[in-house]
């Protein structure tokens, strides 16, 4: 793939997540994936924190500031938007 695909593949998973369409990840997520900031295993572990982060900040959103891509790596950074549905603290 070129940069600019990679790039793409990205904006596409990003703009299903902000629709709250998980099953992009079984597309686009290898299965034995994982997320050292969250501790997350596997494509399920991540829908599992996600349909919590949909729950909890129903109009949850993430914007890309920024998208560097480099041979097959792709950095982005993202602001994330949502307002918290109850009293749960996630700090």
């Amino acid at each position: 793939m070129s940069l600019e695909e990679n790039k793409a593949l990205f904006r596409k998973v990003n703009e299903a997540i902000n629709k709250k369409d998980l099953t992009v990840l079984d597309e686009f997520m290898a299965p034995d994936y994982v997320d050292h900031t969250n501790q997350l295993r596997g494509r399920e572990g991540v829908k599992q924190f996600y349909t919590r982060v949909f729950k909890d900040f129903p109009d949850f959103h993430r914007t890309i500031e920024d998208i560097i891509a480099e041979d097959d790596k792709v950095w982005v950074c993202f602001k994330i938007t949502g307002t918290a549905s109850s009293a749960r603290r996630w700090i």
